[in-house]
């Protein structure tokens, strides 16, 4: 139910103005420029990331058996528009989907590497604490296992404490939950003795899909990075988990890149000539810090006058298809120009001027 809720939500927002597959590169996280810029656009950042590994043939599938619900109508190729059916079908269930817990924009890298910290530590504590030093650990990930050897060597001594910590800390992160969700969460943790069910078991135990599985233990740590954020105090260990990763990446590094040469004054031309780059891929680029920067200076690059036209003819429109526009403006304005007011445009209506 919760992937369903999902992928209608993200086609509400997109309608038709993409196929299918631009839900499938945010979901699954594509670190792609027209990625970045559709969850901007489309105001999806919060669905960023949060299914890493989908696979393809899982999403389409399930594109196809919306659309003989009726819930989605293919209106082009490969582009789909939420239905009447689809829309009351969202109604009817919007208080059983979490879609409040996600913030992939922000926590989908971080929550990846806390879930992997934690779970490993608390295998550790608990064998540790029992003089077990011959377990197998959970997680196969060497960055995660080196940092928490590393660790170890200071929380050996203190080992007890730190256990009631954690517990602490979790059962009041857990609250902010409903039981099923606090359940799956605790038993999916391995400790002394204990391996944690895998997701086909909790899949079977719940009665749920592995993929809502997945879903919903990825939106429980998005919302438990929210609290620890905001109440670090209140949770000293778990901000001590995060506190070398917990940082929020906006926008790409390559765009990043070409953003240091901008603020140098560098040319377009130049910045390709120095990076080896087309100069396309440096139009995307400027676009993609048009997105997030309020102070972009857009009549460096589009004089005033056809700002005001590509908006005459996006409020007419009301459609961010670039041709649609492009076919309502004067000839000499560039499909660049374009979306670099469309990209303008988000952080003016967002400032309210």
């Amino acid at each position: 139910m919760l992937f369903e809720g999902i992928i209608l939500t993200c086609s509400t927002r997109i309608k038709t103005e993409r196929t299918a597959a631009a839900i499938f590169h945010i979901v699954s996280g594509k670190k792609s420029i027209q990625t970045i810029q559709d969850i901007r656009m489309f105001e999806l950042e919060d669905f960023y990331g949060i299914f890493k590994n989908l696979p393809k043939p899982v999403f389409d599938k399930k594109i196809n058996e919306l659309d003989k619900l009726g819930l989605l109508q293919e209106k082009e190729k490969s582009a789909y528009d939420i239905t009447k059916s689809g829309k009351e079908w969202l109604e009817r269930n919007s208080s059983n989907l979490p879609l409040d817990y996600y913030n992939g924009l922000h926590y989908s890298n971080t929550a990846e590497v806390y879930n992997e910290r934690l779970t490993l530590l608390i295998q550790t504590l608990t064998n540790s604490k029992k003089s077990n030093f011959a377990f197998i650990p959970v997680i196969e990930n060497s960055s995660v296992e080196k940092w928490v050897k590393f660790h170890y060597k200071e929380m050996k001594v203190h080992e007890a404490r730190l256990l009631s910590s954690i517990y602490n800390e979790l059962r009041s992160l857990l609250r902010h939950f409903s039981n099923q969700e606090a359940e799956l969460f605790v038993e999916r943790l391995t400790g002394y003795r204990n391996y944690g069910k895998s997701i086909n078991q909790l899949a079977d135990k719940y009665q749920m899909t592995n993929v809502d599985v997945k879903l919903v233990l990825t939106g429980m740590f998005h919302r438990m990075l929210h609290f620890i954020q905001q109440e670090r105090d209140n949770y000293k260990f778990m901000s001590f988990i995060i506190n070398d990763i917990f940082h929020t990446a906006l926008i790409t590094h390559s765009a990043n890149t070409t953003y240091f040469y901008l603020k140098k004054a560098c040319t377009i031309e130049e910045i390709a000539q120095i990076r080896g780059l087309k100069y396309n891929t440096i139009y995307d680029h400027i676009v993609e810090i048009a997105l997030y920067d309020p102070d972009f200076p857009l009549t460096n690059y589009v004089p005033k006058h056809y700002q005001k036209e590509i908006m005459k003819a996006f409020n007419a429109t009301s459609s961010f298809k670039l041709k649609t526009i492009k076919q309502l403006v004067a000839g000499d304005i560039s499909y660049f120009q374009i979306r670099l007011v469309l990209a303008s445009a988000k952080n003016l209506l967002e400032s309210g001027d």
